[in-house]
């Protein structure tokens, strides 16, 4: 009886596998979606809205989206570098980048691209195995020697006009899971990688379960 209620509970369940719907995309842009293993990110106004609060005391906040994280973690699963870039320095930047599996942050730098050309070398990538997403013009210089250049919605005319392409999100709203979607999707990964997470959730789930049972046994007896 055990058993039957086991293949009924699991015929009830949705499908793991969600289907890898490819961006239609201009082949140009395809190609240079084929190519990316790596992105290196600007942070404020690209994982923030861009804007600054500041308290009396100088202490900095910032605010992220939490979808960018979950984007993140798809990422890094596909064995993908991922770094964030900025001329600003804040500990609360180093503290959501180790919440994102963040490999190389970067921060207080003057000119962008030669920091950036650092970091592929460290890598040991190439220029076009490399997306980078920014929002005003100090990120116009890596954009245009970059394999893929994006701007979020809300970016300086002059860096979305530098774009390779330019997110339908703005900055601070989940713009940088835009983009790994479009590569991971491009690149017919995103459906694997989301089965994979799944899976290890539902085995989670499960285990969380049994431990819930077993500490309510001993409460009880």
């Amino acid at each position: 009886m055990q058993h039957v209620r086991e293949i009924v509970t699991r015929s009830m369940m949705p499908p793991l596998h969600s289907m890898d719907t490819a961006p239609d995309l201009p082949d140009d842009l395809r190609q240079r979606c084929l190519a990316i293993r790596a992105i290196i990110s600007d942070v404020d106004g690209v994982l923030t809205n861009g804007q600054l609060w500041l308290s009396e005391r100088g202490y900095e906040l910032k605010a992220f989206h939490v979808r960018d994280g979950m984007g993140c973690l798809l990422w890094k699963k596909a064995g993908y570098r991922l770094g964030l870039l900025s001329k600003r320095r804040s500990v609360v930047v180093e503290q959501r980048a180790r919440e994102m599996g963040v490999d190389q942050v970067i921060q207080g730098v003057g000119p962008k691209w030669p920091a950036v050309e650092s970091v592929l070398n460290m890598w040991g990538l190439s220029r076009y195995e490399l997306c980078y997403v920014g929002d005003d013009l100090p990120d116009i210089s890596v954009l245009q020697q970059v394999g893929l250049g994006v701007a979020v919605a809300d970016a300086a005319w002059d860096v979305r006009t530098a774009a390779h392409y330019v997110t339908t999100a703005p900055g601070g709203w989940g713009a940088l899971r835009e983009v790994i979607e479009l590569v991971l999707r491009t690149q017919r990964l995103w459906s694997t990688l989301l089965d994979s997470y799944l899976a290890e959730e539902r085995g989670n789930a499960g285990s969380d379960r049994k431990n819930c049972a077993v500490i309510t046994a001993s409460h009880i007896f």
